[in-house]
């Protein structure tokens, strides 16, 4: 938790890291305005118009900053550009991010420490759906099953893979990667005995699904606690029936949280006009983006990894002001 500095202390502070004036950023020491690499993600996903809508909303509120964005194809390549110092700032699942600090990423056993979180934002919620002539009725069924986990190296595969792999032994379970238009036609054509969606609520290709007779399926229970245990950015979560035509009930099931995250070497004053910046265009963004209404505010600086001093100066003077 983010202590309460007296305000003697961190005023100091506040003047050493900012220089900001009539909208400008500009890094300490130098009037020269910055450039912001922002990642976008994968065209089909809600990374893309967040970060396209970030972009924008902070051209408006800094005009003297220059947004450059950098095509990518979701939370992987994000944290790697990150880690590598290529892009400045870039969204992720906070599993990802989690794993990838501590060194639990398949595709790299090593810790990943250049990345910094900025704020929590809405949840994605793990939806597992089984087609339409299958008799399985819970996660516990899927031992000895085809199970659409996502494309190859996705975050969504990521997601699943933890998930499958805290639940079942080793190789209890076929993992089957495929795009998402191909795990669709598999699970309606019963090529695939259950296939996972890592999303915002509701889901259109979970709503093509549902309404082609697919069911979504119930994640919780005792072993599903223990799971949580393991990776402890897995949330309990509720799918309401309002969220698909065909839900008859709600569904208990898991969420993982999406993430601002910047790397670890850019400039504090920037990060803290940044984080400022996001919290300004809130009420725009959640008109815009309709899953961002799901976003706790109070819960944005419980980021999976450690907060950027930016915007932990930025949380601090919040907290302050209250």
């Amino acid at each position: 938790m983010i202590g309460r500095p007296r305000v003697s202390l961190l005023a100091p502070i506040i003047g050493s890291l900012l220089f900001v004036s009539c909208g400008q950023v500009q890094t300490a020491g130098t009037d020269q305005p910055v450039t912001i690499r922002l990642s976008t993600g994968f065209v089909s996903g809600n990374f893309r118009p967040f970060s396209e809508a970030l972009a924008k909303g902070y051209g408006q509120l800094m005009p003297d900053v220059r947004i450059q964005q950098v095509n990518t194809t979701g939370s992987l390549d994000n944290i790697q550009g990150l880690e590598d110092g290529v892009i400045d700032i870039g969204l992720s699942q906070a599993g990802i991010a989690y794993m990838a600090y501590n060194g639990q990423l398949g595709q790299s056993a090593r810790p990943m420490r250049e990345i910094r979180g900025i704020a929590i934002l809405n949840s994605s919620a793990v939806q597992l759906l089984v087609g339409p002539r299958s008799r399985i009725r819970s996660i516990d069924e899927l031992a000895g099953r085809r199970v659409g986990v996502g494309p190859h190296d996705s975050g969504a595969a990521v997601i699943s893979q933890a998930l499958l792999h805290g639940y079942f032994s080793p190789g209890e379970v076929h993992e089957v990667f495929a795009t998402v238009p191909e795990t669709t036609s598999m699970l309606l054509a019963d090529a695939i005995d259950a296939a996972f969606t890592v999303s915002s609520v509701p889901n259109e290709d979970v709503k093509h699904m549902t309404d082609a007779g697919a069911r979504v399926i119930p994640i919780h229970g005792p072993r599903v606690d223990r799971l949580r245990t393991t990776y402890p950015f897995f949330r309990s979560e509720i799918i309401p029936v309002a969220a698909y035509q065909k839900l008859d009930q709600p569904v208990h099931t898991l969420s993982v949280d999406v993430v601002l995250l910047a790397r670890a070497g850019f400039d504090d004053a920037v990060v803290r006009r940044l984080t400022e910046g996001l919290f300004r265009m809130l009420p725009h963004l959640n008109t815009e983006l309709p899953f961002l209404k799901a976003m706790v505010p109070e819960r944005a600086p419980a980021t999976p990894v450690p907060l950027h001093p930016g915007a932990a100066l930025y949380y601090r003077e919040r907290e302050l002001r209250r």
